[in-house]
């Protein structure tokens, strides 16, 4: 059969030889089966119980239940298998009233030729069958993938069908005033349209539904509920809506007027789902704040949130009951915000305030309101009442961090260390972590960092990469955590740079590749398909015998390099030259990958041109927010075409919302990375044959 798929086969003779005899015909013509054999009715029964066959091959003899009775017994137990009866004889009179009585065909046990045809014509249809359902199941998935990515996109979008709406996202109704999704269903398209410009748009459907319309946009002027006529951009697309054939329409508004235009404003400052100001919008408003000057005593912070295990929030009560949690928490934030605080969605489940108060302890006292009124919070969303908890990173905004980035960054850390302590709880940065905090604090970080190597407080921690083009194979970053002497976790940017300095980094990178080719190796072992992304420092690639031991340790471990991913960073490339151009060469001599991740970071693509990369991972600052960014996304797509054009793979790195991913959808990348999809864990489980987003 096709593919070299094997068949199951019930095969029904008055003896196992007999059965054997014809299996082997089978076999002679290049089929690969195994097959039940039953000779009277109990056996027959046995044989559906153990497996049910995709053929069967009913014989002919005294002794053997008739066919008819075969088929009932099928009936029986469900089974759709097609019957070929082999009898001793096939006249056409005889082989008409079998087609008739719902058999695939009778063959004479004389006609080995007609056996092969009889049962590779039905073979082919079981192969062309599996892969229709296969299909089938992908589309199902890709259109349940494609709904959820539409509800979070901000763009206006509508279904209709016989020029009635079957379904609108929220932009969509907010454009209209409709309060919910039941209230839009059912209203004509033409209720939206000016009625002047009604036939114009009649003319226009009919047309592109008999394909006699060139293109699919049309612009044309709409009219909301307060009799405000306003000019939009129709995009029409075919769609389909629960299995039923109907038309998308992606509806975006084209004005000048002042009114609309700072209505459109106000959106792109705007998290739809909370209301809040978005990331961009708060990165700018803190520029802005830094660049101020600070003239009063006034204590400044910045206070980062993230709800914890939102991921599992969202897996086991959905898109709209999340969104109410999201809802009911930036409620509590800001209610509990200062007049000045600037508060904004700052990602999928996290939240920043630039915070204004008194001390820092003040500040502190702040965060313990939060985690205590967000802790006792309880969301009611169809009957169900959902609770979460937050963890919470403070960074002072002082002489020692004055730049938006680092500030960002610290915050970050801060919350993950105390996410990853248990969560529920606030960890405060502080600047002796800082690299420039002087000579006695790298000394000392030198030393932690030695007693850590020595006494191996590392563990590695997973980050799942998935395709959005359904390849299934499991891969995986692989990021390294640092328990510190109180068991407390420390996150890899708190130190490398001093480890750098040191030279203790390329002992941590030999520690990290011995540990993940171990783990890879039991993972293989069970038979599992997964690859492991690992990252190199800018150091490390200067070593000249690391690509042999690295080879040593392959060999060591039973691995193939196929299974193995290295990381360079551009910026290290760019930096050495040499020695990255070097690495990658030797590395995949052993078959390993190269991948160059934050790439777009420098905007040099001539740097492929010398470094021998196979995949390219699209920096994370491009990402976020892409969905309202439209430079990063002119350059994310120059990035994705480039690694096409050069048959390179391209990943997409940080994907931590809901928009950036339903603009990546579009963009044809083949793989996502991020907290949207999961965030880094001890434990390698995540679902690559579920659901994406």
């Amino acid at each position: 059969m096709e593919n070299g798929e094997s068949l199951r086969i019930l095969i029904i003779e008055e003896s196992r030889n007999d059965a054997e005899s014809l299996a082997n015909v089978l076999r002679i013509a290049g089929y690969q089966i195994s097959f039940n054999h039953g000779m009277d009715v109990a056996g027959i029964e046995t044989a559906l119980q153990e497996q049910h066959p995709d053929i069967v091959l009913c014989g002919s003899g005294e002794t053997l239940p008739s066919p008819e009775n075969v088929q009932t017994l099928l009936g029986n137990h469900a089974v759709t298998a097609p019957i070929i009866i082999i009898a001793d004889e096939a006249s056409e009179s005889v082989v008409v009233a079998a087609k008739k009585s719902g058999f695939a065909a009778l063959i004479s046990y004389d006609e080995a030729d007609h056996l092969q045809l009889a049962f590779d014509r039905e073979a082919s249809t079981i192969w062309l069958q599996r892969e229709l359902q296969a299909l089938n199941e992908t589309l199902r998935g890709s259109e349940s993938r494609c709904h959820a990515l539409i509800e979070n996109s901000s763009d206006a979008v509508a279904y209709i069908h016989d020029g009635m709406h079957v379904y609108a996202n929220l932009p969509y109704m907010n454009l209209f005033s409709i309060d919910s999704p039941e209230e839009i269903e059912g209203i004509p398209i033409l209720d939206m349209i000016s009625n002047d410009q009604r036939d114009k748009f009649r003319e226009f459907l009919r047309g592109y539904l008999d394909q006699q319309t060139p293109g699919n946009t049309l612009n044309i002027d709409c009219i909301n509920p307060a009799g405000e006529l306003f000019h939009s951009s129709m995009e029409l697309a075919p769609a389909t809506m629960d299995g039923e054939p109907c038309t998308q329409i992606i509806m975006r508004v084209n004005s000048s007027t002042a009114v609309l235009e700072k209505k459109i404003k106000a959106l792109t400052q705007q998290d739809m789902i909370t209301g809040l100001a978005n990331r961009q919008y708060f990165i700018q408003s803190l520029k802005e704040h830094m660049a101020a000057a600070h003239t009063t005593d006034d204590h400044r912070a910045l206070v980062y949130i993230t709800l914890d295990r939102f991921k599992v929030v969202r897996d086991e009560n959905g898109i709209e009951a999340s969104d109410q949690v999201l809802r009911d928490i930036a409620g509590i934030l800001k209610s509990s915000c200062g007049e000045r605080d600037c508060l904004s969605r700052f990602g999928d489940c996290s939240f920043a305030i630039l915070h204004y108060d008194t001390s820092q302890e003040e500040t502190l006292q702040l965060g313990k309101t939060l985690l205590h009124k967000i802790a006792g919070n309880l969301s009611e969303v169809n009957g169900r009442a959902i609770t979460v908890t937050g963890s919470i990173g403070i960074c002072t905004i002082n002489n020692q961090a004055s730049d938006v980035l680092s500030i960002l960054a610290y915050a970050d850390i801060a919350c993950e260390v105390a996410r990853s302590a248990g969560g529920n709880q606030i960890h405060t940065h502080s600047y002796i972590v800082d690299e420039q905090a002087g000579i006695e604090q790298e000394e000392e970080w030198d030393r932690i960092i030695r007693d850590t190597i020595d006494e191996e407080r590392f563990h590695l921690a997973y980050q799942p990469i998935v395709s959005l083009k359904g390849n299934t194979q499991q891969r995986y970053e692989v990021l390294l955590r640092i328990v510190d002497g109180s068991g407390q976790i420390i996150l890899p940017g708190q130190f490398l740079s001093i480890a750098e300095k040191t030279g203790l980094v390329g002992e941590i990178d030999r520690w990290v590749i011995e540990a993940a080719l171990r783990e890879l190796a039991r993972l293989r072992n069970n038979d599992i398909n997964i690859s492991f992304y690992i990252k190199l420092s800018g150091i490390t690639l200067r070593d000249a015998d690391l690509p042999a031991w690295i080879g040593e340790k392959l060999q060591e471990y039973q691995l193939s390099g196929e299974d193995v991913v290295f990381e360079i960073s551009e910026h290290s490339a760019i930096n050495d030259l040499k020695s990255a151009r070097l690495f990658a060469g030797e590395i995949q001599k052993l078959q390993c990958k190269v991948a160059l991740e934050h790439y777009g970071q420098c905007d040099q693509p001539q740097l492929l041109e010398h470094v021998p990369v196979n995949i390219l991972k699209i920096d994370g600052a491009l990402i976020s927010g892409l969905g309202s960014n439209k430079e990063h996304q002119s350059k994310v797509q120059e990035i994705i075409e480039l690694a096409r054009k050069d048959g390179r793979q391209c990943i997409a790195e940080c994907v931590d919302d809901a928009g950036s991913l339903a603009h990546l959808w579009q963009t044809g990348v083949d793989f996502i990375q991020g907290n949207f999809v999961q965030e880094p864990s001890k434990n390698i489980d995540y679902d690559f044959e579920g659901e994406t987003a």
